[in-house]
């Protein structure tokens, strides 16, 4: 009989695996970006500025969107409820992050294939916990 933690570890590095095929070789991190690289300039096309871009981070894939061209700072950050640039592509679903190219950003970038294998560990975590509570106790016999 295998150790319970030989199991865990089988397990989690299944899980892994998966998350990086899924993310990595199968592309599916790519088409997410590509699609939100998509929403992502539809966004900027209805603010109806021209020379203003949108790129999604590439290397590694990230849901950083950064944003460039001539524009001042209500274009950019808008006022009130007057949503600027920013907002408006910060509101795409998926987006994590909307910066401006020639302002120094800073920060952490978490790439699209970390977030993917955190999240899947967590499910993973989540899920043994859950079975652990409703099958793996010890079941008490009577009232003690």
């Amino acid at each position: 009989m295998m150790p319970p933690a030989a199991r865990f570890l089988i397990g989690l590095l299944a899980v892994v695996l998966l998350a990086w095929l899924y993310h990595g070789p199968l592309g599916n991190g790519a088409r997410y970006i590509d699609r939100l690289d998509a929403e992502a300039r539809q966004a900027v096309a209805t603010g109806e500025l021209p020379g203003i871009h949108v790129a999604l981070q590439r290397r590694p894939l990230a849901r950083v969107a950064t944003l460039s061209g001539p524009a001042d700072e209500f274009q950019r950050y808008g006022m009130g409820s007057q949503k600027g640039l920013t907002q408006m592509v910060g509101d795409v679903g998926g987006i994590g992050r909307v910066v401006w190219a020639d302002r120094p950003h800073g920060g952490l970038v978490i790439p699209l294939l970390a977030e993917g294998i955190a999240l899947s560990m967590l499910g993973y975590l989540i899920g043994l916990g859950i079975a652990w509570l409703v099958w793996g106790r010890e079941r008490r016999q009577g009232y003690a």
